[in-house]
């Protein structure tokens, strides 16, 4: 089982840990909270990106970087994570990011890949804020950013698993915001639109073709991760909900309306061309 690196977080400062924060959204999360002045405790799969993160945030900010090299989606490694963050009684921000998509149609799908994503998307969000609020609920503090998407609004082909899991996450942290509230937790789903990232580039995604999707609708993963967390490091916003762009707002506003059905058979016959 692979486990923390020697460098351990400080007792004294602030520490935020983040799932996926070898590239993409959990990497610019890293990046945002470091200069912040948050100690680290990063996981992902891949340790050599992480030693790398790892070396240029520690180069550029007074932080301490710890590394959890783990595959959520194996039970005992999940397991080791849950331990580490339950120990952790200076931890004030977890940032449950890590995820994958899948661009194939049912029944033709992969069903090994389809359960490895209900495991990483539902079972470990639901498991990581459970034990990092153990110790957040006892001091009576701490945040929670459930990476979603505006998927978890819509449903569609070929990412069946996706628009399901994602939609959970939702549900999840907005009931779950109920249940802590009380502790003075905070939670937030964060559901972006399109980001650049390497989402998309990926094995699992080689059939998406990102020139057929307008450059207006896809948003910088420093915008994004900005909005994140003015909206629940801001004592004064309550928002559960966090959609980082009007122009998605605008857009989840008519594809939830009545011209819902027109608009989504129109995108439909769009992305066939």
């Amino acid at each position: 089982m692979p486990s923390p690196t020697k460098t351990q977080t400080s007792k004294s400062k602030k520490v935020a840990a983040i799932t996926g924060a070898s590239s993409g959204l959990g990497r610019e999360f890293a990046r945002q909270l470091a200069a912040r002045g948050y100690d680290l405790l990063l996981i992902a799969r891949r340790q050599e990106l992480l030693e790398e993160l790892k070396t240029q945030l520690e180069s550029e900010h007074a932080i301490t970087v710890e590394l959890c090299v783990a595959d959520l989606a194996k039970p005992d490694e999940l397991a080791m994570i849950e331990q580490r963050l339950m120990a952790m009684d200076n931890l004030e921000l977890m940032v449950n990011n890590a995820g994958f998509g899948l661009q194939r149609s049912y029944p033709d799908v992969d069903i090994e890949a389809e359960t490895d994503m209900l495991r990483v998307h539902c079972i470990a969000t639901a498991r990581l804020s459970q034990a990092a609020l153990l110790p957040m609920c006892q001091a009576n503090r701490g945040n929670i950013i459930n990476v979603s998407s505006v998927a978890a609004f819509l449903h569609g082909a070929a990412g069946v698993q996706y628009y399901a899991t994602k939609a959970y996450i939702l549900s999840f942290t907005k009931s779950l915001q109920c249940d802590v509230a009380r502790h003075g937790v905070r939670v937030q789903a964060l559901c972006p639109g399109l980001v650049h990232t390497g989402f998309h580039d990926t094995t699992t995604m080689s059939n998406f073709e990102k020139g057929k999707i307008p450059t207006f609708l896809w948003l910088p993963a420093s915008f994004v991760v900005k909005k994140s967390l003015a909206a629940i490091l801001d004592s004064r916003k309550n928002r559960v909900v966090c959609v980082p762009s009007i122009r998605y707002r605008l857009l989840l506003s008519l594809l939830t309306s009545p011209l819902a059905s027109p608009i989504l058979n129109w995108m439909g016959r769009w992305r066939s061309r």
